[in-house]
């Protein structure tokens, strides 16, 4: 096969990497590590933890469920990304933590102006 019928292919295939390798560089796929934060107790009582973001199939899936609990428990874990509730304990959560913590998972999902602030710190405007 000589190379004038392999190059369409070639430089398709260079055009998609390159396409792909912008989306990455400009932070369009859920991170696969975890990233640190903070959540208030009470006044003056702050507690730090990780939270994995999630890819968009499996957010989707969460947020149709309705069910805070499941993108709490999905999202909140340890520095190595293993989850620290289950399901049923986020769901035993106070309302007002667990809507905190659904606005953290938001957060780190790209919803939100809190959001804006993480792609600005990320270089990713």
């Amino acid at each position: 096969m000589s190379k004038t019928n392999e190059s369409p292919v070639t430089a398709q295939d260079a055009v998609t990497q390159s396409l792909l390798q912008t989306f990455q560089n400009l932070g369009m796929f859920a991170p696969k590590d975890v990233q640190a934060d903070t959540i208030e107790l009470e006044p003056g009582v702050t507690a730090r933890f990780h939270v994995r973001a999630l890819p968009d199939a499996e957010f989707r899936k969460l947020w149709a469920d309705g069910d805070r609990a499941k993108l709490i428990a999905a999202t909140i874990c340890d520095e190595d990304g293993r989850t620290v509730m289950t399901e049923k304990q986020a769901g035993q959560l106070k309302p007002r933590m667990a809507a905190r913590f659904q606005e953290i998972a938001l957060k780190h999902a790209g919803f939100g102006e809190a959001a804006e602030v993480i792609q600005e710190e990320a270089g990713n405007d």
